[in-house]
């Protein structure tokens, strides 16, 4: 494996082969966390000696379902903690060609800049001419100019929106901790690879027969989300009342109909799909001109959660978010939480108050945070600061910095562990133990068996951030599980790893996260008090006892070996 270490400072690029000390963490999520460490403690993210770290790993370049990601890793400007991403598309793909497995960018250009990444080479390139344009000239440009395939900032990583994320084929993105901001904060607007080398794998046939048994799981278990993409989830988690709605003040959303994957499918013009993918689980919609790719946490953020029924609108938000380059969960909570506060008179009768259900209002503060104007400035901090600077009584929903996604964990306590234990702050996606909670494998309103549960699928999916591979094709209960990825591992690698070492990498790998923010001074949270408040959904009360949560944090604690 090599590695690039690029100083924007000094204009310098150099690649060596990864230490092979570090081979032990596999590659990918696991290599690029423990490159973190390289960082001085406590530094500020936006300064230049923090780095982001992109990374792919050894199943990526082959045409094989779910084996198009790429990490990326940096000190978050949300959490002052450990950041971290995942990205699908062909960028992974196109880095594999270039030989180069991992870049370690630090330092702050003088001007804007771009990389240009191809066969064993780095070039630093002048991006003047990109600056304050938006993620999708940006990248047409780029792709006009050299070709490959581009990752990009748009504007609201250029003026540091803490959330800001990176794009890719408009409509793939790292898109949760801010690494966007991490990019604008280094003046660097994008990076291309174009690579021509070929990719080989140590048992080809044994490949050949794997791909055939996960295309027939593929067709067995995975034709909802290839229908529907990940809009899908939100009938079940509505009918189950942890749809969080109106700002975390409701379980479920009268206007879910107008909103759901069914409506949804009437604007669905075609499906998009990574390199090498038969999921195809991308959905993209036209309104009103625009073509923009729409997934089920989109339509909670700027849906339910902003109490807006309208189609229409959320598609235009998540077109402008993917566009000016923002994680449309952090942002869709951002409104809403101003909607919140206006709701309780505690903001700007006149400049800032916006009512819940403000379609356009939505459209027009994503506008005010990209650009970060009048109170859309405040908002770009993330709610925990502008709780802080608007001094509101509404308690800003948050866990380590970062605001939660799509599942309410009042009336599904393994989320509601899971969003404490994440080491990225509130998060579904590092154990996915919604999908087990829903589906009724624990009981989900239970401490009983969530402790366990959840640090199996932590460590599951440390291993798959680390090769690297796609959730959907290893989710729990319907896909890949240890035995399968033990497997593919050999076939690609020609590596026997067992099992129960796999495990010990993963649980090695999710330690190093945790290590990584104790040292910069981010300790286990618990959750927002407003989940420990029940909510209501038809004859039903959901809450998260106190003393229940506090059972199974300590369970946890003991499984890790945490003192």
């Amino acid at each position: 494996m090599k590695i690039a270490y690029i100083d924007l400072s000094k204009d310098k690029a150099v690649i060596n082969d990864v230490p092979r000390e570090l081979e032990a963490y596999i590659g990918g999520k696991g290599i690029a966390t423990k490159l973190l460490f390289n960082i001085p403690p406590n530094i500020d993210a936006y300064h230049p000696e923090n780095a982001i770290i992109f990374g792919i790993g050894p199943l990526n370049g082959i045409k094989l379902s779910g084996a198009s990601r790429m990490t990326c890793v940096f000190k978050s400007p949300m959490t002052n903690g450990y950041g971290e991403s995942q990205c699908g598309g062909f960028i992974a793909y196109e880095m594999r060609k270039t030989g180069i497995d991992f870049l370690f960018i630090t330092g702050r250009a003088e001007k804007p800049v771009y990389l240009l990444v191809e066969d064993d080479d780095v070039e630093i390139k002048d991006a003047s001419h990109l600056w304050n344009k938006d993620s999708y000239e940006t990248e047409e440009i780029l792709r006009k100019d050299e070709g490959g395939e581009v990752l990009s900032i748009g504007q609201a990583g250029e003026n540091l929106v803490r959330f800001a994320c990176i794009n890719h084929r408009k409509g793939r993105q790292f898109g949760r901790c801010g690494g966007g901001a991490v990019m604008g904060s280094k003046n660097l607007k994008a990076v291309v690879f174009n690579g021509s080398k070929e990719i080989e794998v140590a048992y080809p046939d044994e490949l050949d027969d794997f791909r055939d048994w996960l295309n027939e799981l593929i067709k067995e278990k995975l034709q909802a989300i290839k229908k529907y993409g990940t809009a899908n989830i939100m009938a079940l988690v509505n009918e189950a009342g942890v749809l969080p709605t109106k700002y975390w003040q409701k379980g479920s959303f009268e206007g879910f109909e107008n909103i759901n994957a069914e409506a949804m499918q009437k604007y669905v013009k075609r499906s998009s799909s990574c390199y090498g993918c038969r999921v195809a689980c991308g959905k993209v919609v036209k309104v009103d001109g625009i073509e923009v790719e729409v997934e089920y946490e989109t339509l909670f953020s700027f849906g339910s959660l902003c109490y807006n029924d309208d189609l229409t609108s959320i598609a235009k938000a998540n077109d402008l978010c993917d566009r000016y380059g923002m994680d449309t969960i952090s942002a869709g909570n951002a409104i809403a939480f101003l909607m919140a506060c206006s709701e309780k008179g505690e903001v700007d009768e006149i400049n800032d108050e916006i009512n819940f259900g403000d379609s356009e209002g939505i459209l027009e503060l994503l506008k005010k945070i990209a650009f970060r104007e009048g109170i859309g400035n405040t908002l770009a901090e993330g709610v925990k600061r502008a709780a802080k600077v608007l001094n509101v009584s509404v308690e800003a929903v948050h866990v380590k910095g970062l605001e939660p996604p799509g599942y309410d964990p009042r009336g599904l306590y393994g989320v509601a562990l899971g969003f404490v234990t994440s080491q990225r702050g509130a998060c579904h996606m590092r154990s996915v133990i919604h999908r087990p909670n829903l589906v009724g494998t624990v009981d989900r309103t239970s401490p009983e068996g969530q402790a366990a549960l959840l640090k199996d699928l932590e460590d599951l999916y440390c291993v798959v951030d680390s090769l690297v591979f796609c959730r959907f094709l290893c989710l729990p209960g319907i896909g890949m599980y240890w035995n399968d990825i033990a497997k593919l591992y050999r076939i690609v690698t020609g590596k026997e790893v067992g099992v129960e070492e796999l495990k010990k990498i993963g649980e090695r790998i999710f330690n190093l996260t945790r290590e990584f923010n104790l040292r910069e001074g981010v300790k286990d949270e618990r959750l927002p008090s407003i989940f420990f408040k029940p909510i209501k959904h038809r004859n039903q009360e959901f809450v998260i006892k106190k003393e229940n949560f506090e059972r199974m944090f300590e369970e946890y604690r003991t499984l890790r070996g945490w003192k």
